[in-house]
């Protein structure tokens, strides 16, 4: 059946795009840079059945736009842009890319941390500047040091394997999973109280929800070694922004490599732009060739398993509730 999908973005993955061409759907995407407003306008004009999800508010609203609508299909993981509650409420089901990005994550972060270690940002500019350092310049081994997660999901395990060869302790923090997802080589933290104090890095891994928001704040920072780096490929809003400003000018923390904001995107006089102690990206931490074909391609098979009325990976669901 050709069923009405909404993509709210331009595009998904050359494969992905080819899977709905052949299934026959009848596809509307969002221009780049449009108003959430034209979500709504076209999920209520064509009466939509599923809506793939990349960028931009799903909400109640939007929800209700579409007697039809049947699936959220994430493309990707985090569904902090979906108002899954109410989702729930009317019995659609709001699924996602279990693990699609989780390598692509994994690699960026440990990235963030090696060019934080080594000082990459720094020493980029300084020979660009005309500047030639080898006399004076140490930096810092990755090796032997104590790092932090916090979330072991599949982001969390992906970077833990990464590390692991590298020679380092691994903490990790996760008060949802069962003992038996912590492998070898990791130690399992009751509370963040029990590492945070003794880590060299901080990496978060966990979603944004009511319990995390804000989780890393000015209490956590004071916390830490003057030493530590943190690193967030998760969620904005998860560290206390304010508190990581004051905490990397007055040296509570020696720098940041963060992905994520809690304003997408964040205005133009932002004060982490000030300070030459944080390295930044534009969430883009699990945008990779691969990933992008894997997040696509898994928004539409998990949307048409929905549809269709088949079988769908439990881990894949977000709300459960709504299947029953």
């Amino acid at each position: 059946m050709g069923y009405k999908i909404l993509i709210t973005a331009p595009t998904l993955a050359d494969r992905a795009m080819a899977m709905l061409d052949a299934l026959e759907a009848t596809v509307f995407t969002i221009p780049d840079g449009a108003p959430d407003s034209l979500i709504y306008d076209i999920a209520a004009r064509e009466q939509i059945d599923g809506i793939i999800v990349r960028i931009g508010e799903i909400d109640a609203t939007v929800i209700d736009a579409s007697a039809n609508l049947r699936v959220l299909s994430k493309n990707g993981i985090g569904v902090d842009n979906v108002d899954v509650a109410h989702a729930t409420r009317k019995g659609i089901p709001v699924v996602n890319g279990r693990n699609s990005n989780s390598q692509s994550v994994a690699e960026h972060a440990l990235g963030m941390m090696i060019a934080l270690l080594k000082d990459f940002r720094r020493l980029d500019n300084s020979v660009r500047n005309g500047n030639w350092e080898k006399a004076t310049y140490q930096g810092i081994e990755l090796q032997g040091k104590h790092v932090g997660l916090i979330g072991f999901g599949g982001n969390g395990r992906a970077l833990a394997k990464l590390l692991l060869p590298f020679g380092v302790r691994i903490s990790a923090y996760d008060p949802y999973l069962e003992d038996d997802a912590f492998f070898e080589g990791i130690t399992r933290a009751a509370t963040l109280d029990d590492f945070v104090a003794d880590i060299d890095i901080l990496s978060i891994h966990c979603p944004r929800t009511q319990e995390t928001e804000n989780m890393v704040d000015a209490a956590r920072f004071a916390q830490m070694k003057s030493s530590a780096y943190l690193v967030n490929c998760a969620r904005g809003g998860i560290v206390d922004e304010t508190a990581l400003v004051a905490a990397l000018q007055f040296g509570d923390i020696a720098a940041a490599g963060i992905d994520v904001f809690d304003v997408e995107a964040p205005p133009k006089d932002h004060p982490l732009w000030q300070l030459s102690n944080v390295l930044l990206s534009p969430h883009i931490a699990g945008v990779t060739h691969e990933s992008f074909e894997r997040m696509g391609t898994m928004a539409v098979e998990n949307a048409y398993k929905i549809l269709n009325g088949e079988p769908i990976d439990p881990d894949c669901v977000v709300n459960p509730e709504a299947l029953a």
